[in-house]
């Protein structure tokens, strides 16, 4: 199998399974018992705490491990809303659905605003809808379906002069794309996007303070269930090798993108990009086939990619993206993501669009 897949999830990488099987065997403790052990694997816990803090250059504020990205925007988002006096949200209407879907419930009214048809951020749209009733903004750093970077700084240091709280999610920019946080207020990551293990996201906090559930005793009594120290060891690992890998993989995917753009044929294929563009995800609009057509020939023909978030894998409806930026609801059907990771070739690449090249003339 081909696999260009990396944004919808990586292999993990092999320093971090030996890093989780190392911990595993000797930091076992549960990080809130009073005895040695424990004391080890607590010691283990605030070091990850420390690092990531540094990695996103915070002085001030916790880390916070969860279950997943899903459920660090879940808990950042409820965590904002209740520290606001408000309960109006603004965010984008191309934002991943686990950000969108929560808000249905905890928010007492959610305002989309589109991009501009570049995929850019929208500051007119934005400035106009930033109304006294906002609370909250909740914008991505990088968009999922198409690699569009948001300018999240500068947003956020709009909001931070307004009193509004941001939250952003850096599910898919975080080691991948600069970003200050200097004004945000919760930021979310996600394991499995850097190649560390699944089943595991954080979320940084400028004031932990909540508890979305109930009032437990791990993770400040913001998150209850035992902490996961081996898989936090195995994520940081992760994390230490993509930061030294991070140049040649966005290096060697513009390479690709740029292979895409030149030998597929414009009369059924389009590269959708953005001037500022996350270069290992590649969206194409397929102008003649639907997206989930052409992914699966790709997979009839050993090549793995996407139609969109993998959230969404198996709903057929417009992508959200592609609508974001003004394409109509039967344009907006024809999306594959291509995603390119560590371990990528040429080759790989090539075959892909061999593949795509020959769709109409096998079909």
């Amino acid at each position: 199998m081909i696999y260009l897949d990396h944004a919808a999830t990586t292999p993990i990488h092999p320093d971090a399974l030996e890093q989780y099987k190392r911990t595993a065997e000797t930091a076992y403790g549960n990080s809130s018992s009073l005895h040695d052990a424990g004391d080890d694997a607590l010691r283990l816990l605030n070091q990850a705490r420390a690092q990531l803090l540094d990695w996103l250059q915070l002085t001030e504020g916790n880390i916070l491990f969860t279950g997943s990205g899903s459920e660090a925007n879940y808990i950042a988002l409820s965590h904002l809303l209740r520290q606001s006096k408000k309960t109006t949200v603004l965010t984008l209407a191309s934002e991943h659905d686990s950000v969108l879907l929560p808000l249905k419930r905890l928010a007492h009214q959610t305002v989309t605003i589109n991009l501009l048809p570049t995929g850019e951020f929208d500051w007119n749209a934005f400035r106009e809808a930033c109304t006294d009733d906002i609370g909250v903004v909740s914008v991505q750093h990088v968009n999922s379906d198409t690699g569009f970077v948001f300018p999240v700084a500068d947003i956020a240091a709009f909001c931070r002069q307004n009193n509004i709280l941001v939250h952003c999610d850096g599910v898919q920019g975080f080691l991948k794309q600069p970003v200050c946080l200097k004004d945000v207020d919760a930021y979310t990551i996600s394991s499995h996007k850097v190649y560390g293990p699944k089943g595991l996201g954080a979320v940084y906090l400028r004031r932990p303070l909540f508890s979305p559930y109930y009032e437990a005793h791990h993770e400040f009594g913001i998150r209850p269930g035992t902490v996961d120290v081996p898989g936090i060891a195995a994520f940081l690992m992760a994390c230490q090798r993509y930061r030294n890998e991070n140049q040649k993989i966005q290096a060697s995917s513009k390479r690709f993108r740029g292979m895409l753009k030149k030998r597929l044929p414009s009369t059924r294929y389009h590269i959708i990009e953005s001037p500022q563009q996350l270069d290992s995800i590649c969206a194409i609009r397929t102008k003649q086939r639907d997206g989930q057509f052409v992914l699966l020939a790709l997979n009839r023909a050993g090549i793995a990619v996407s139609a969109g978030s993998a959230c969404r894998a198996g709903e057929n409806g417009p992508n959200a993206t592609l609508r974001a930026i003004g394409y109509d609801d039967s344009a907006a059907h024809g999306l594959i993501r291509l995603s390119f990771g560590r371990t990528t070739t040429t080759e790989e690449v090539n075959q892909c669009i061999a593949v795509l090249c020959s769709l109409d003339e096998s079909d």
